[in-house]
Order: C-alpha cells, then sequence, then structure tokens
C-alpha cells in the first residue's frame, strides 16, 4: 500500500490509498486530472473517494469525481451542497462501509459544518485514521497502524500574527472552532495506543500559522515515531505490518 498526496492544504486537500489492484481516494479538493496523474490514468482502479465535510478544500471537485463514475461516500450535508444527483452514498457516523476491500467507519469530529474522521482498514495497509478539520477528537482508537492527523496551527505564531497585524482578532476565534492546534494533535497522540503505528502523516498545515519542522519534530518527540508532514507529490509506504 502506497498514500500518495495530492494536496494537504487551504488550496486543495486529497490523498490516495493505493492497494496493488485498488485505490480509495480521501477528499475531493484537488481536481480529478491530478488524481488521475497519481494512479497512472487508470481510473477503474478507484473504488471510492471519502469526503469528510462540504468545504471546496476537501470537497470542491466531488461532483466532477461523481461525474466521471467515481462513488462519493459523504454526509448528506456534502451531497446537498455539491449537488451530486448521481454515484455517491450517503454516510451516517458509526456506521461502517466496504469499498473493494477497503472498510471503512465514519466517526464525527468537530468543526464549524458536520466533518466525519474516517477509520480505514484494508489487508495491505491495516488500520488508517484519518482526521482532519477538528479542533478535537472525543475517540481513541487501538490497533492503529498509521496515523493522518490534522496539525493546523500554533497558537503562539498565530497570536504573533495577529499582534503584529497580519491577521485580524476573529481569526483566532474561527480557529479555537474549527481546526487543532498542535498541543492538541500531540495530546490526541500521547493518549492512543502507538505500539504498532508505523507512520505519523501531519495533515492540513496552515501557511503561515505553522511551523513545519517545529511540528514535525515535536510530535516525534512526543511519539517516538516516524512522523512526516503531508505535502503535495509526497509517497509514503504504507504497509500493514510494523517495522
Amino acid at each position: 500500500m502506497e498514500l500518495k498526496i495530492l494536496g494537504s492544504s487551504s488550496h486543495g486537500n486529497g490523498y490516495i490509498l493505493e492497494a496493488d489492484n485498488e485505490a480509495l481516494i480521501i477528499e475531493a479538493g484537488v481536481k480529478l486530472l491530478e488524481a488521475k496523474k497519481a494512479i497512472n490514468f487508470n481510473l477503474s482502479k478507484v473504488v471510492g473517494c471519502l469526503v469528510s465535510h462540504q468545504h471546496n478544500d476537501h470537497a470542491g471537485n466531488a461532483l466532477e469525481y461523481a461525474s466521471a463514475g467515481v462513488i462519493v461516500l459523504a454526509l448528506p450535508e456534502v451531497i446537498i451542497a455539491k449537488n451530486i444527483e448521481r454515484n455517491y452514498k450517503t454516510i451516517e457516523f458509526g456506521k461502517g462501509y466496504k469499498m473493494g476491500n477497503f472498510k471503512i467507519l465514519p466517526f464525527e469530529l468537530m468543526h464549524d459544518v458536520p466533518c466525519a474522521g474516517f477509520l480505514i482498514e484494508h489487508p495491505q495497509s491495516g488500520k488508517v485514521l484519518f482526521i482532519t478539520d477538528t479542533y478535537a477528537c472525543k475517540y481513541r482508537f487501538t490497533g492503529l497502524s498509521h496515523i493522518l492527523i490534522e496539525a493546523n496551527y500554533a497558537d503562539d505564531i498565530l497570536t504573533d500574527n495577529i499582534l503584529e497585524g497580519r491577521l485580524p482578532q476573529v481569526m483566532r476565534k474561527r480557529l479555537l472552532t474549527s481546526h487543532m492546534e498542535i498541543e492538541s494533535t500531540k495530546e490526541f497522540l500521547r493518549s492512543s495506543d502507538l505500539k504498532q503505528v508505523r507512520n505519523i502523516v501531519l495533515l492540513h498545515l496552515s501557511d503561515g500559522n505553522s511551523n513545519e519542522k517545529r511540528f514535525v519534530d515535536e510530535c516525534k518527540a512526543v511519539t517516538g515515531k516516524k512522523v512526516v508532514a503531508a505535502n503535495a507529490g509526497m509517497v509514503i509506504q504504507f504497509g500493514a505490518l510494523p517495522l
């Protein structure tokens, strides 16, 4: 299994879990052409596309994906907001779904619109946890092989940007109720079962309110695991067995 990163920012989010004979797209925030390029234009191997919520950097191209025959798995709010009329499945929190050999369990996150995280399991990857666009996660999971988790901003960097006039004060209130601050990311990781975890991938770092090296180093320090920040074009091996 490989994780291919199409984008991980406010400009567009997209990820592909690619197994030998099938692939699952996570988020539809980048154009379908970019996803096709990443899988050598073999769209027939795509079993579906998970979409966490309706904001355009995650769902802006969902209609394009569905129109091309890709099954979009998303909350009803996403399907309605993006005017998707075919090739979709609506999801409920806590209910299991299967797309190809991928087993998917959506769970509720805490954003400013309804938002889903996903526990994804496949024979070639083990359990993959996907969490983005949330200020916290009330659930914990066991037996994980890989974690993809938002680390959007640091409060001290945000404070400096506000004090120096680069950002309005209202930005703090918005971020506090919509995105994961690095200390919250670290606390989630500290309180999680990491025994089998091979990779921790930090998602959706803010352009101006984050520090990639610092975030990676701090998460390595609290977990003792391999940690990388997601950047477009990256390919990460996502095998099932722990190192």
